[in-house]
């Protein structure tokens, strides 16, 4: 395998990007939050010539990521979940790696995560310099207009909400300040309780990923008892629906928006059960 010139980039149709806090002042060192961009049209691993940024898209994610690193594993696997809620929104995903990868290595790398759009392959990282992308992984997220609505260096904790959260935006789902409190969600009494409840809820994804469906209701349920939370809910959701159990499933997705009305796997889950 070659060294990587300086980084690969999955871009995941929508490049919207959240600040980084405290980790960095700009992940994009050549595009700033407001800022439109070319639309790049670059090849997939199939060799099909694919747009960066979707013609009719009112949201773009652009997802930037580096193979065989463990933080862009987790990027990409939560990404996986993210884009099953938009399915059938106007939401274009798209992931975009350096070419100074092998082929074999990022397909492989890819397989792993379950994401389904598609893996564009950056040139001579023209595109990659464009932006001047500095951190792996990194997701960026453009509105109908190309322009960089905010971009999200790679965290631990709740990831995935605020990339939701960021669509959500863009789509023109939630307000600024609904957005806010997906930002900085409020605390549960005690470190340990909402330690033990995502650790439930995490094992209950990874469950559900494999279709193991009384399992991970099983871990929810547990979470649950520790206390409620509209994470739980909707999980239960999606879980009850997968089983084919919508009525079940919409009082889960129900309970859910009573606690967080913006809740964006919640509000996805209502409408895979067709209300």
């Amino acid at each position: 395998m070659k060294t990587p010139r300086v980084v690969c980039c999955l871009v995941g149709g929508l490049l919207t990007l959240i600040a980084a806090g405290p980790l960095v002042g700009r992940a994009f060192a050549n595009v700033s939050v407001g800022e439109p961009i070319e639309n790049f049209e670059l090849k997939t691993l199939d060799g099909q010539v694919h747009a960066v940024l979707g013609k009719n898209a009112v949201a773009n994610v652009v997802v930037f990521f580096r193979p065989e690193q463990e933080h862009s594993a987790d990027a990409l696997k939560e990404m996986a979940d993210c884009e099953k809620v938009f399915a059938s929104k106007p939401v274009h995903w798209v992931a975009v790696v350096s070419d100074s990868w092998e082929p074999g290595v990022v397909r492989t790398f890819v397989a792993e995560s379950g994401i389904k759009m598609p893996v564009l392959i950056d040139q001579g990282d023209v595109f990659y310099g464009k932006l001047g992308v500095k951190l792996h992984p990194t997701i960026g997220v453009f509105d109908a207009k190309r322009r960089l609505t905010a971009y999200e260096p790679f965290r631990q904790i709740n990831y995935c909400d605020r990339i939701k959260g960021r669509i959500q935006l863009v789509l023109g789902e939630i307000t600024e300040a609904q957005f806010a409190a997906i930002e900085n969600p409020a605390r549960s009494e005690t470190r340990s309780e909402t330690g033990v409840s995502r650790r439930h809820l995490n094992f209950a994804r990874q469950l559900l990923r494999v279709e193991q469906y009384d399992k991970a209701l099983a871990e929810v349920d547990k979470s649950l008892e520790v206390g409620p939370s509209a994470d739980a809910y909707a999980l239960r959701g999606q879980i009850l629906a997968a089983k084919k159990k919508c009525p079940e499933a919409l009082r889960a997705f129900d309970a859910a928006l009573k606690l967080d009305p913006a809740n964006a796997d919640a509000i996805g889950g209502t409408k895979t059960c067709g209300r």
